[in-house]
């Protein structure tokens, strides 16, 4: 994730926490979110470690639907010595059938998730931070045919 991405979401996760306004939705790309060698992220309480397991999860769902799009959703921020945001999920938009996403998700006995649906609530904004930390409506992702679901750790 570059600086400029995370200067947009910790500005936008402190004003809505000044705000009281936790209805946004922000989104990452897989890519930017799940970066092993980047500490300011941190997904299913990983880091650093860990963070590759998740990204061959990603890749095998590539393989199979290769124009499927992954997104990771964040939750928060903490300020340890260093700030640095947090997630458990996954945004995943394909033509693949809900039972397809289920089998790849759960195939690995060591990390699979907590919950795999199919998301139909979109009332919530949602934005993707881009590269150089551009805001996207989530409008502009809702477009097409694919089916969207979610994979949740606990």
């Amino acid at each position: 994730m570059d600086n400029q991405q995370k200067g947009t979401i910790l500005t936008l996760l402190k004003v809505d926490e000044i705000t009281g306004n936790y209805t946004n939705n922000y989104w990452f790309t897989y890519k930017d979110f799940l970066d092993p060698t980047d500490d300011f992220t941190a997904f299913e309480c990983e880091r650093l470690e860990g963070k590759e397991r998740y990204t061959a999860l990603i890749e095998n769902l590539l393989s199979i639907d290769k124009c499927a799009k992954v997104f990771v959703q964040v939750y928060g921020m903490e300020n340890d010595s260093e700030p640095f945001v947090y997630a458990d999920t996954l945004m995943i938009f394909s033509k693949l059938s809900l039972d397809g996403i289920k089998q790849i998700f759960n195939e690995p006995e060591d990390i699979f998730p907590s919950d795999i649906g199919e998301e139909t609530d979109f009332s919530q904004p949602t934005f993707l931070i881009g590269n150089n930390g551009q805001i996207i409506p989530g409008a502009e992702l809702f477009k097409g045919n694919d089916s969207v679901y979610y994979c949740w750790w606990d």
